[in-house]
């Protein structure tokens, strides 16, 4: 018997795309996860689900999830405008809860999740079938994990992160996150069961469009998004139309690119320049270098938005003097497909006088070229193919054109995924195991998102009020 306590899950606002990620993601971590029941707002989704993928229970309404006897853990897929008020209400009944980010877009709604994870005691699930669920005292406050797979992928843990560290003095950065419409749900589009596309194609890509209850739901969703930005705000006379698009992109899309900026280079000092011309958003952060002993400034360009081109283009670069490190993103693949890449160049073989030394072994058989080399360790070298224009000397050494070195490294879908799902699960039965493991996004960690995301509002303000712009 393994030792390894078993959550019961339940999951909030399944779609297709549940299908292809978190279901497979949790039927492949059997000694950590069991998926119990499945709530999503279509009947016929629910039951595609649960027929293909061997789900105990389908359910479209949330409280059968929340209040499930054996769910210890509930993962909140629904739209951003629904985070904190189930997040609460698992809370409450004593569950954990993973929630993707943003937590919530209001400083008011974090703090009403804290107060809910301090009153709330877990609660003790039912044995599995193997008598290994996870069994923890009632006086056990429940717990809160940001799901932001970007962060967990292992070549930018492993390899991102550790180039970053030693590029030198940043000179410059930019993180783009420009995706097209969000791929097709599984289940067939046919008269009474037809979906709408929401407008950024993340959490809320499969609302019901034909039945009497999307009619309530349409006519809710901006009630509920009106009632959030009057929370975060303060205002109904700062409840403008740009303001309401941008807090949308960042409920979805642009939380995850936020979250991602500031694990890898920390809290800008100030932002400027913001540009919010829907469904495109732009914004400037400046940053001091302080690696060095001395302040050096640099300047990270956001740029973001949707359109109608099915591709993603996401990907954070930094550039350094000699090196450039950037980390690129695509999870419209399959699980087994190469879904986060690792991109280093870097001029090689540079001693200062305006000539590239390279090893003569590294030159072919005397036309000059210079051949690529494969690395080791899951990764690829390529050295470039610049031409020769000097003659080995007598150290075995030869000049060449200046030379860049290009190094990927690589994870897929499912190698990302799982990472996440293991630190999770690390976290949130660490007391149970007798030790406390802590993770690097949980309800803390989204009060840090969060004062990001108000800098980019509070020079919104101050935009607005000095100058004329487009913005208002």
């Amino acid at each position: 018997m393994s030792s390894t306590p078993v959550l019961h899950v339940g999951i909030l606002g399944a779609t297709a795309a549940t299908e292809s990620i978190y279901i497979p993601i949790l039927a492949s971590l059997p000694t950590h996860y069991t998926l119990t029941i499945i709530h999503t707002t279509n009947n016929d989704l629910a039951t595609h689900s649960q027929k293909n993928t061997n789900i105990p229970k389908s359910t479209t309404v949330p409280d059968e999830v929340i209040n499930h006897p054996d769910v210890s853990l509930i993962i909140n897929l629904l739209p951003f405008d629904h985070h904190e008020k189930y997040t609460l209400a698992a809370l409450e009944s004593g569950k954990h809860v993973m929630v993707e980010v943003p937590l919530s877009l209001s400083i008011h709604g974090l703090r009403r999740v804290r107060d809910a994870r301090k009153k709330g005691t877990t609660a003790t699930p039912a044995a599995s079938h193997d008598g290994n669920s996870l069994s923890t005292s009632n006086n056990t406050a429940p717990k809160v994990f940001v799901g932001c797979a970007r962060r967990y992928a292992p070549c930018f843990t492993d390899s991102f992160k550790r180039e970053l560290s030693t590029l030198g003095r940043v000179y410059y950065a930019r993180c783009r996150n420009i995706t097209g419409p969000a791929l097709p749900p599984i289940i067939p589009i046919t008269p009474g069961n037809g979906y709408i596309n929401g407008t950024n194609g993340v959490n809320d890509s499969l609302t019901p469009s034909s039945t009497s209850s999307s009619t309530s739901t349409a006519t809710a969703r901006p009630q509920r998004i009106h009632a959030l930005l009057a929370d975060i705000f303060g205002s109904n006379e700062d409840l403008t139309r740009d303001r309401e698009a941008f807090c949308r992109f960042l409920g979805t899309l642009g939380g995850h690119d936020l979250s991602l900026i500031r694990e890898s280079l920390g809290f800008p000092d100030a932002v400027s320049n913001i540009s919010i011309i829907e469904p495109f958003y732009s914004a400037m952060f400046h940053y001091t270098d302080s690696s060095r002993g001395v302040d050096l400034p640099f300047t990270l360009l956001y740029e973001a938005g949707v359109d109608g081109v099915p591709r993603c283009d996401a990907h954070l670069t930094v550039y350094g003097a000699k090196k450039t490190v950037s980390v690129e993103y695509d999870f419209s693949c399959t699980s087994e497909d190469v879904a986060v890449r690792v991109v280093v160049e870097e001029a090689v073989g540079d001693d200062g006088d305006g000539d590239v030394d390279v090893d003569v072994d590294m030159l072919d058989s005397g036309d000059g070229s210079v051949d690529g080399k494969t690395g080791r360790n899951g990764h690829v070298n390529g050295h470039g193919n610049g031409q020769g224009n000097g003659v080995a000397n007598g150290h075995g050494r030869a000049h060449v054109r200046a030379r860049m070195k290009r190094t990927e490294f690589v994870s897929t879908a499912r190698e990302t995924y799982e990472q996440e799902f293991l630190a999770m699960h690390a976290y949130l039965v660490g007391d149970a195991g007798g030790s406390k493991i802590e993770a690097k996004t949980t309800a803390e960690d989204a009060l840090d998102d969060l004062k990001l995301m108000h800098m980019i509002f509070d020079h919104y303000d101050r935009q607005c009020g000095t100058i004329r712009t487009p913005l208002g």
